[in-house]
């Protein structure tokens, strides 16, 4: 079986793209990956894997293909290779108000175990040259303010595909008129408008009960992901762990409910308010958004 998508949405992470995947996975006419982000064209690993590992993660049923990957804002690679898989796919990217969707990635990666809880939000910044050739992985995870300038990150997009393969959705109108948001996405996808079931906010970044089990659900290369990866060469065994969602029920289950993280300070909103003010800027100039 091999499969060829439709759509994708590359980011941004932090900004709602659980919510958004769960709205589209109502519309009968859309056949969702089984598990909502596939980082087939964002991990060199899992794309030297080639099209059948894709293919694994959707079932034979008909209907517009589609999946999510918030990586691929980031990846350098991604679009190019995207653009081989089908040149004609349409493209979504949700965004947020930078300096909120910054703040989150950033109390994220503390409690996944990326970032120490040592390091203060300003000093992440003079950090993130350190990560810029890294892997998509580390990027996205430790380079909060980069992903943050959507701008320049949809600038490279461009490259490779027409604006009007492009959807910029905003997480505030998602969440503050979830129909009126997903009727523009029915549109752009051209199948019919579809009545949404309200969902209550999804993802929220939460403290974790257990490091340890988050960094085994998240890193690749963790020991024991590298002893369970031998029976998951049977293909059905893999198949059918894939199509049960466990990883993302363990993520559930591993979330501490109700528990968040500080307030921005005063002089963390400011240094983010002048870093972001052109990027917005443009933002704004070239593809009308303004957040």
């Amino acid at each position: 079986m091999t499969v060829k998508l439709d759509h994708i949405i590359i980011g941004m992470g932090r900004c709602g793209t659980t919510s958004l995947s769960e709205y589209i996975k109502q519309h009968p006419d859309i056949n969702c990956s089984s598990v909502k982000e596939v980082h087939y064209f964002s991990i060199e690993e899992l794309f030297e894997r080639g099209d059948s590992y894709l293919a694994e993660h959707f079932n034979n049923r008909s209907g517009i293909t589609s999946m999510a990957d918030t990586y691929l804002l980031l990846s350098k690679e991604g679009p190019a290779r995207i653009h081989a898989h089908n040149p004609n796919i349409k493209i979504t990217v949700l965004l947020r108000e930078p300096t909120s969707r910054a703040y989150s990635n950033y109390h994220y990666s503390i409690n996944n175990g990326y970032e120490r809880k040592d390091v203060t939000f300003l000093e992440t910044f003079q950090n993130e040259s350190d990560y810029s050739e890294e892997g998509i992985i580390l990027r996205n995870n430790l380079c909060h303010f980069e992903g943050s300038l959507y701008f320049k990150q949809l600038s490279f997009w461009l490259n490779y595909f027409k604006p009007d393969q492009l959807l910029i959705l905003k997480t505030q109108d998602l969440k503050d008129d979830p129909q009126l948001t997903m009727n523009k996405f029915f549109d752009f996808l051209e199948v019919d408008r579809f009545k949404v079931r309200i969902l209550e906010a999804q993802n929220i970044a939460k403290k974790v009960r257990s490091k340890s089990i988050q960094q085994f659900l998240l890193n690749r290369n963790h020991w024991l992901r590298k002893t369970v990866r031998a029976p998951l060469k049977i293909k059905w065994i893999k198949g059918a762990i894939i199509k049960s969602g466990v990883n993302d029920k363990l993520h559930q289950f591993n979330a501490k409910k109700g528990e968040g993280y500080r307030p921005i300070l005063e002089e963390e909103a400011k240094f983010c308010a002048d870093y972001f003010e052109e990027d917005l800027r443009l933002l704004k100039e070239t593809f009308g958004i303004s957040l």
